[in-house]
C-alpha cells in the first residue's frame, strides 16, 4: 500500500521535473507534469475511454454511470476531454481566453455539451456526481474520437493519455481489424499503459454466419499478429442486455476492481507517466534544435570525398586520423630521407676497406722518400732522386686507385644512384653526374697527408688512415651534394602531394566538425534526460 505521504513526495519531484525543464526553454511538457502532480497529490485513478466515433463510448459511460452526462449521438462529442469523477453535483469547463465556467450538470448540461465539441476554446470539461460507482478519487476520461491511424498517433500524446492510469478501448462490432485499432492500441502497450479492448454491439453478430466463439477467436488471433497482447476483452451488447455473449457486468465488475486497486494503479502509472513525459521533453528539444540539425546534416550531404560516407561518424573520423598521419609522413618524409639516405652512406663509408698489406707497404716506401736527406746516386743524384720519389708516389696512388675503385666508388655510385628510385624520383641528369663524378687522388692529395717526425710503423699505418679518411670525407661531401639534390626533388614532390592531402583533409576536417556539432547536440539531449532521471530516482528513493 502507498502511504499519501509517498504520492506527496512524488508529486513534489514531478513538480522539479517540470522546473528542470522550463529552464531547458520546453514550454508544452512542464504543463504535463504539472498535471501528473496534480493527480499524484490526490491519488487519482483516472480510466480513459477511447475508440472511434461509432464504438458507443458516451452510451456506455452513460449505461456505467446510471445517469445520462454525455451526448450518445454520433456528433463527436470529445473535442476536448471530459472528465466524469465522483462527488458533489458540479459541471466545470476550463476554457482557453475566459478561465473556469461553471454549470448545473442537472439543468444545464446542453450548454455543456456545446462546450464540449468546441476544441478551439476548451481546453477540458469535467464533471462531478454522487450516486456513481465512482468516487472523489476515480474518473472517467472521454477522450477525441479516432477516425484515421494519424489521428490515432495523436492522441495518443495528447495531454489525456498521461493522465490515464488505465484505458478502454471500445470498437465498433464490425470495425475490430480496422488499422488504426492495431496502431492505437500498441502505442498504449508500447507506453506501459493497462488496455482493456472492449467490442461493442455484438448484437450484430449473425450466428450461422460464424460462431460467436470462432469471432472471438479471430479477433485474439488478430492483435496477437500485431505483438499486442490486452490486459482483457470484453464483448458488450446496450442495445440487448441479455445476449447471451454479453459481458458488460463482467466490464462493470473489473472497472470496480481497478477502482478498489487504485493506489497500487496509480503508483506504477504515474511512474511511468512521468518516464515518457521526460521522453517527450527530449523530443521537444530535438524539435528545438532540428533547424540547426537539419543545416548541418545539408552541410554534411554537400561535403563528399572519395572512399567515405559522408554520413558514417566513425568512417569520418578514421578516415580524418588516417589522412593526418598520412600528412604528418608526408611532411616529415624529406627529413627522414635525408637521415635515412646519410646513415646509408656512412655504413657504406665506414666499412669500405682502402688500405691493404700492399698499401701500407707502398706508403712506407713512399714515405720514405719523403724524408729529409733522401738521396739516390753520386752521379746525377738529383734528378734520380726526384724520379724515385715520382715512382714511389706513383705506385702508391695506382694501389690507392685501384682499391678506391673496387672497394668504394662502384658501391658508392650505385648506392647514390637507386637512392632517387626510392622515392619514385626519375633523373636521367642526376644520374649521369653521379657516374660521372671523380674524386681526385693526385700526388699533392698524398703530400698534404704527410706529417713530420720519425718515420715507424706506427706512422706509416696513421698515415695510411689518413689518406683513407681523406678520400672517405671527400666521397662523404660528394654524397651529401647528391643527397641534397635528392631532397630537393623530394620536397617538390611531396609539396604538390601535400597540397592534395590538404585539400581532403580540409573537408574531412570539416565533415568531423559537423559530427562533433550533431554529437554535442545529441550529447545535450542525453545529458538532459539523465539529469531528470537522477531527479526522478532520488524522488523514487523516498518513496
Amino acid at each position: 500500500m502507498i502511504r499519501e505521504t509517498d504520492f506527496s513526495r512524488l508529486a513534489h519531484t514531478w513538480e522539479q521535473l517540470a522546473e528542470q525543464m522550463k529552464a531547458k526553454g520546453d514550454t508544452t511538457t512542464p504543463v504535463k507534469l504539472l498535471q501528473l502532480a496534480d493527480k499524484t497529490k490526490r491519488a487519482e485513478l483516472n480510466i480513459a475511454f477511447c475508440g472511434h466515433f461509432s464504438a458507443g463510448k458516451s452510451t456506455m459511460i452513460n449505461t456505467l454511470l446510471g445517469v445520462n452526462l454525455l451526448p450518445s449521438n454520433p456528433i463527436p462529442t470529445s473535442a476536448n476531454v471530459v472528465k466524469i469523477r465522483g462527488g458533489e453535483k458540479a459541471a466545470r469547463v476550463y476554457t482557453m481566453n475566459s478561465g473556469v465556467i461553471t454549470f448545473d450538470p442537472d439543468t444545464e448540461m446542453e450548454k455543456l455539451k456545446q462546450f464540449a465539441v468546441d476544441g478551439d476554446t476548451v481546453e477540458s470539461v469535467e464533471v462531478s456526481y454522487p450516486g456513481t460507482f465512482l468516487d472523489d478519487h476515480s474518473s472517467l476520461l472521454d477522450t477525441p474520437g479516432i477516425d484515421s491511424t494519424d489521428a490515432a498517433h495523436k492522441i495518443a500524446t495528447e495531454s489525456a493519455l498521461h493522465l490515464a492510469d488505465v484505458v478502454i478501448y471500445m470498437m465498433d462490432y464490425n470495425h475490430v481489424q480496422a488499422e488504426e485499432n492495431f496502431n492505437f492500441t500498441k502505442t498504449l502497450k508500447d507506453r506501459g499503459k493497462p488496455v482493456y479492448l472492449v467490442v461493442n454491439m455484438i448484437d450484430k453478430h449473425i450466428d450461422f454466419e460464424l460462431d460467436f466463439d470462432s469471432y472471438k477467436e479471430s479477433v485474439e488471433d488478430a492483435f496477437a499478429t500485431w505483438n499486442i497482447k490486452p490486459d482483457g476483452i470484453f464483448y458488450t451488447s446496450l442495445a440487448e442486455p441479455d445476449h447471451p455473449e454479453n459481458q458488460y457486468e463482467e466490464f462493470k465488475n473489473k472497472l470496480s476492481e481497478l477502482i478498489r486497486d487504485r493506489e497500487e494503479l496509480v503508483g506504477h502509472s504515474v511512474r511511468s507517466a512521468a518516464e515518457h513525459l521526460i521522453d517527450e521533453h527530449v523530443q521537444v528539444l530535438k524539435a528545438a534544435s532540428e533547424g540547426l540539425r537539419m543545416e548541418w546534416e545539408s552541410k554534411m550531404d554537400s561535403l563528399e570525398t572519395e572512399g567515405v560516407d559522408s554520413r558514417d561518424a566513425a568512417a569520418v573520423r578514421n578516415a580524418l586520423q588516417q589522412a593526418e598521419a598520412e600528412a604528418a609522413a608526408l611532411a616529415s618524409l624529406p627529413e627522414e630521407a635525408r637521415k635515412k639516405m646519410e646513415k646509408e652512406m656512412s655504413v657504406l663509408l665506414d666499412n669500405a676497406r682502402l688500405t691493404y698489406f700492399s698499401t701500407n707497404e707502398a706508403a712506407r716506401s713512399y714515405l720514405e722518400s719523403r724524408k729529409p736527406g733522401f738521396k739516390l746516386g753520386f752521379l746525377f743524384a738529383g734528378k734520380k732522386t726526384e724520379e724515385e720519389r715520382a715512382r714511389r708516389a706513383e705506385a702508391l696512388l695506382a694501389d690507392l686507385r685501384e682499391k678506391v675503385a673496387g672497394n668504394l666508388d662502384f658501391h658508392f655510385k650505385e648506392l647514390m644512384g637507386k637512392q632517387p628510385q626510392e622515392y619514385h624520383i626519375r633523373d636521367e641528369e642526376y644520374h649521369a653526374s653521379v657516374h660521372a663524378m671523380t674524386v681526385g687522388i693526385t700526388p699533392e692529395f698524398l703530400a698534404s697527408h704527410v706529417k713530420d717526425g720519425a718515420q715507424s710503423q706506427e706512422y706509416v699505418l696513421n698515415y695510411c688512415n689518413d689518406i683513407a679518411n681523406g678520400i672517405k670525407l671527400e666521397y662523404r661531401r660528394a654524397g651529401l651534394g647528391f643527397i641534397d639534390q635528392v631532397i630537393a626533388r623530394l620536397q617538390e614532390q611531396v609539396k604538390a602531394q601535400l597540397e592534395d592531402q590538404q585539400a581532403r583533409l580540409a573537408v574531412l576536417r570539416e565533415l568531423a566538425s559537423v559530427h562533433e556539432k550533431l554529437a554535442e547536440l545529441a550529447s545535450g539531449e542525453q545529458e538532459s534526460r539523465e539529469q531528470l532521471q537522477t531527479i526522478m530516482q532520488k524522488g523514487e528513493q523516498v518513496s
